[in-house]
């Protein structure tokens, strides 16, 4: 039956991506570089955190070669713990639903940082550069919804009645090129406050939703027959007219704006002390918008309320125009055209930055994504994330212990060291090799040069 090997395709399809992120370390989360982006000695890092930062680097300039970071995080799937993976042949295993009665959730995101530039002088920090961006969320998917997709996709139906009153999944990918600048505004002997803006011009690769409304499947079976009914369910999907069957093509054209703004202020207890007492910062990142156009694809769907025989919707191959059929057998599907300005995942964050020893500071900060998909608003999103990151700190080295808590993945552990301009790491390495059963992982590695350290008078 073309629903059936609909889910199963879809499934078949979510599921592997899964695994390669779960096994080779992609994901989504919401501050990348967790660790290097606190650094005096890696300041290209702070450009996306807090381009008020940037003055406060001890590095004249500094040129980025490549950055990356993977995450992926939810409360969907779990797994056993990393080590049992890697004992067992089939990795399938030791993959299951989380049965804890919650809505599930799941978040995906990567952040690749091309070619960069920053240089300070005087009072004022210039950095140019670019990356890859993306981010993708299942929101609010009901509990027995996704134990049917995971467990049943080979015979979808046989699972018993859905409902699902609303839900979201999307995906969002594009280029930025940006341009940082950031100035000293106090610039005392204890006190310091500085400033900063990054403006970046935005490059849409793709973006697709899926929003579900009053989801409602209901069978009737018997010998002879089996029969299905969406009563009123709704359907909205999106897909930008990027992709062109099943083919990618894409040309480059400015799509739309974004800002990272932020403050951060400094005291240090005397002008004699190497390195400051404190640091307090707040900043709002991704803070603009991206235009699309729907692609050929997109529609509005709502159900007619009528059983329909499995057998008058019996298709072989999946594809966008059988599953259209499929559709239009259970209801009416409008087209929906035009054009859309698309919200950025943005988040709003506040943090201190304590030096508790010479060399060793502890940093702690929380995150917020300040949008409500239930709204329509931000349906690709970030989560809110409580963050705590112990360091040692030096010129030539550093040592970083992030302790995060967010919904998709609740507490993580994780270690990453930065060794002159290379850095390597993962927020939640240590909590997935630790825990019995873990739900994502991270994994970021950046490569850089920089020029002279400042010469600080005393």
């Amino acid at each position: 039956m073309i629903i059936d090997k609909t889910f199963k395709y879809i499934f078949k399809l979510f599921s592997l991506s899964s695994i390669v992120i779960l096994l080779f370390h992609q994901n989504m989360q919401a501050q990348a570089f967790m660790g290097p982006h606190l650094s005096q000695y890696d300041p290209l890092k702070v450009t996306y955190f807090n381009p008020g930062a940037l003055t406060n680097s001890d590095l004249r300039w500094q040129i980025n070669i490549l950055s990356t970071d993977f995450t992926v995080g939810n409360n969907m799937v779990k797994t056993a713990s990393l080590k049992g993976i890697f004992k067992e042949f089939n990795p399938w295993s030791f993959f299951k639903i989380n049965m804890d009665g919650e809505r599930k959730y799941l978040n995906l995101h990567s952040d690749i940082r091309g070619p960069s530039f920053l240089i300070n002088f005087g009072k004022n920090s210039i950095a140019v550069g670019s990356r890859i961006k993306e981010v993708s969320s299942i929101n609010d998917l009901n509990e027995d919804l996704a134990y049917a997709l995971f467990n049943y996709y080979d015979d979808f139906l046989s699972y018993p009645d859905l409902k699902n009153e609303r839900f979201s999944v999307s995906i969002n990918a594009y280029a930025e090129y940006n341009i940082a600048f950031a100035r000293k505004i106090i610039n005392g002997e204890k006190h310091q406050l500085s400033a900063g803006i990054n403006f970046k011009l935005l490059d849409k690769i793709l973006y697709s939703t899926i929003d579900g409304r009053k989801i409602n499947l209901d069978k009737i079976e018997s010998i002879t027959h089996r029969s299905v009914n969406v009563h009123h369910s709704e359907l909205d999907f999106i897909i930008s007219d990027d992709l062109h069957g099943r083919k990618l093509k894409h040309d480059w054209s400015p799509d739309g704006w974004a800002i990272d703004a932020g403050v951060e202020y400094t005291y240090k207890a005397s002008r004699l002390t190497k390195g400051y007492s404190f640091k307090v910062g707040v900043a709002l990142n991704d803070f603009g918008t991206l235009k699309q156009i729907n692609g050929s694809n997109s529609f509005y769907f709502k159900g007619n309320n009528q059983y329909v025989p499995l057998n008058d919707i019996d298709i072989d191959e999946v594809s966008f125009e059988n599953i259209g059929k499929t559709l239009d057998s259970l209801g009416t599907r409008t087209f929906t055209g035009g054009k859309n300005n698309i919200v950025l995942p943005s988040t709003l964050h506040t943090y201190i930055d304590l030096r508790v020893l010479p060399k060793f500071y502890v940093y702690g900060g929380i995150q917020i994504n300040p949008y409500d998909f239930k709204k329509r608003v931000g349906l690709a999103n970030l989560p809110n994330q409580f963050t705590l990151v112990p360091r040692f700190e030096t010129k030539l080295i550093s040592v970083y212990v992030p302790i995060s808590w967010d919904r998709y993945n609740e507490f993580t552990g994780g270690a990453g060291i930065r060794f002159n301009q290379f850095s390597l790491g993962s927020s939640n390495i240590i909590s997935s090799i630790i825990k019995n059963k873990y739900t994502g992982i991270n994994l970021y590695a950046s490569f850089s040069f920089g020029g002279k350290r400042r010469v600080k008078k005393v």
